[in-house]
Parts: C-alpha cells; structure tokens; sequence
C-alpha cells in the first residue's frame, strides 16, 4: 500500500525540524496546509505519527520509525535523480530538423547559440536520414503538429506560401501576371513541396499542373537550388528564404497571392527535459520568432 505521495516530503520536513511552522517555511506551504497533510497522512496509515502539545510536536513511536525509513528513501530517491539528470546532461542533445529548415533557421545562427552555451553539443540529424527511434531524439522540428505518442509539441515558426524565380529566369519569359499563366511556366517541385503547391493553387491545381512543364525532385531543397539556377518558379515558404529575396536572388511573384501554411513548424519533444535541452528550446524560440 502506497500513501499519498505528496505528502512524504511534508512528513520528512516536519520530522526534520520537529515543526510545522519550519517545515511550511521550507515548503512555501501554509501552516494549515501542512496540518491538513500530516492529518490525511494519518488517517491513511490508521495511526498517530506525531503527539501534539501546545507549542510542539514529538514523534510516536510508530512516526519515529516511520520517519527513519521515509528519509532514507526520499533520499535514495534524491540521489538517483540526480544521477540520472547528471548523465542526461553529459550527453548531446540530439535534434532532428527538415534539412532545408536546418540550413536556412538554424545553421546561421548557430553562431550566437555556440557563444552563449559554449559547453552544450548538438547533434543535428535530418529528417527521413535516420533510423534514431523517438526515445533516442531530444526534440524534432516538425512541419505540423503531431508531436508523437510520447510528446508534446508547440509552435515556433508560422509560414506564409509563396512562388518565386530567379531574375534570370524572368529575362527569357514573360512574366506571370495570374495564376492562369503559370501554365506556360516550368514549375519545380519536390515530394515534400507537391502538398504545398496544391494548397497554392487551389482549385487551378488540375489545369496548371496538365498544361506546365514540371520538374521533380527527390529531396527537399533542391527545387530551391534549381529556382536560384533561372531552371523555373518554385513553391517556398518565405520565412525559410528572406535572405535570398533581400539580396535579389529570388524575386516573389504574384505578391498578392501569399497564402498562409497550414503546416507551419513545431517543435516536438519529450517531457524529460535537460538543463541543456530548455537552454536549446529557449534559444530556438527566441532566435525564430525573430524570423517569424
């Protein structure tokens, strides 16, 4: 039989310093809190634990030993907490991220992260390049919401959609100025980015893409490489190439149709968190909603 659990470290206390008004101090507790815990504590045990005067307590001899064997334990299990936080945090932190997201979010500004947390390594593994199982990962950026079955996830980047081309590709064709004119147009895309075209065009989806010329590609990120080459117009979400559109690389298109991502990125983690782990997530929720 287990007692309430909550109430062992209050026991412990008061033990401790054979007070109530001591062990409430120590606890941020209400004297009358701590009564009311050592009451329930009692009455689930069927026994006093301490004798009650005036102005002091004294153990039973029931709460004597009682109190002998709950310090020991809180402090075995104090001990074993703080092995296993120790060895968590000898270990790199490991963070699976979209390899586009990795080269364009967190790889330019890993600088500032390194300078302030010169003694925390991060091992960074692409997404779809690893057989790490979820238990082994310390956290994932992720394009939606689902955190997993262990995890818990939460916004750090909304996206817009847009369409954008080189300005040399633009020096060899017309320009679109609709939708519709895409059809005369290569457009470049990836499996990832098929989804993100479709969301784009909406219900243009079926003609343009019957009457352009497409080209695939496999991974992620290189329809992008192709659009900065003057190949064709790619689907992107702006967050991920302002620095491209501000030096005149990529050129947005149809400006006025941006549509919003449904699948923004989230961060994904575990609840077993690291000293290490919640200096990395502040960092990435700081550095990226400056991005956002």
């Amino acid at each position: 039989m287990l007692p309430a659990m909550n109430a062992l470290p209050i026991f412990e206390s008061v033990g401790r310093h054979m007070s109530i008004s001591a062990a409430a101090a120590e606890l941020n507790l209400t004297s009358g809190a701590v009564s009311r815990q050592i009451k329930n504590l009692e009455q689930s045990l069927g026994c006093d634990l301490f004798i009650r005067s005036h102005r002091t307590i004294e153990f039973t001899s029931e709460g004597s030993i009682y109190w002998a064997n709950i310090k020991n334990a809180l402090a075995d299990i104090s001990v074993a907490t703080d092995e296993i936080a120790q060895n968590v945090d000898q270990k790199s932190l490991v963070i699976e991220c979209p390899r586009l997201f990795l080269q364009k979010c967190i790889m330019p500004n890993l600088r500032d992260f390194y300078a302030t947390h010169p003694d925390i390594e991060v091992k960074f593994v692409v997404t779809g390049t690893t057989t790490l199982s979820e238990h082994e990962l310390d956290g994932r950026i992720i394009v939606g919401d689902n955190p997993g079955k262990s995890g818990i996830g939460e916004k750090i980047v909304a996206c817009n959609l847009a369409i954008v081309c080189s300005p040399a590709y633009l020096e060899n064709v017309d320009q679109p100025k609709s939708i519709t004119d895409l059809a005369q147009h290569t457009l470049l895309r990836s499996a990832e980015f098929t989804k993100n075209w479709e969301i784009w065009l909406g219900g243009y989806r079926d003609n343009i893409f019957g009457q352009s010329r497409l080209i695939h590609f496999e991974n992620a990120g290189l329809e992008l490489t192709a659009a900065a080459e003057g190949l064709g117009i790619a689907i992107v979400r702006l967050n991920l190439v302002r620095p491209e559109i501000e030096a005149g690389e990529l050129v947005v298109l149809l400006p006025d149709h941006i549509v919003p991502d449904h699948y923004s990125f989230h961060f994904a983690y575990t609840k077993l968190q690291s000293i290490k782990f919640k200096a990395f997530r502040r960092w990435l929720r700081r550095t990226l909603s400056k991005s956002g």
